[in-house]
């Protein structure tokens, strides 16, 4: 009986202890700026083809990958086509005089990609995987130049 009545102390005194203990403090609220991405059309079709990007780059060298690989062209080509019908962000962020040069350089450094992944295609169609692979490269290449020239700062 005397045990029985300890532990029952012991659990209320201990149920007081913890109900006295302050909630824990809420995080601190993060840095709006920076996690708020710009969620436009576009950010939304590169999200989607970078999705398929990411995946297609690890496998181009494997030629038993190749149908997967050709549907991820797929996939990039039309997010590619409808992304290349859009406006950068970063086009409102320069000056007005700027701003048709660098919407038609858009427009014309997407055909560019767009063709890329025409010649991607053929290449896994035909079983050159080794060609695939360069074309890849060339394809990374040109996405770092257009995020570079294209990407608005408050994208990242």
């Amino acid at each position: 009986m005397l045990r029985l009545l300890a532990t029952l102390t012991a659990i209320a005194v201990g149920s007081v202890a913890f109900a006295a203990d302050p909630a824990p403090a809420a995080p601190a609220p993060a840095k709006e700026a920076k996690d708020k991405k710009a969620d436009t059309e576009l950010t939304k079709n590169m999200d989607k083809m970078n999705a398929a990007w990411r995946k297609l780059r690890k496998q181009a060298g494997d030629a038993t990958k190749n149908a997967e690989s050709l549907e991820l062209v797929a996939t990039m080509r039309q997010y590619a086509t409808a992304g290349s019908k859009l406006e950068p962000l970063k086009v409102s962020e320069v000056p007005e005089a700027d701003r048709a040069k660098m919407k038609e350089g858009f427009k014309a450094d997407m055909k560019g990609f767009i063709d890329g992944l025409y010649k991607l295609e053929e290449a896994f169609k035909t079983g050159n995987n080794e060609e695939a692979v360069k074309i890849v490269q060339t394809l990374g290449a040109m996405q770092k130049e257009g995020h570079k020239e294209y990407k608005s700062k408050s994208i990242d």
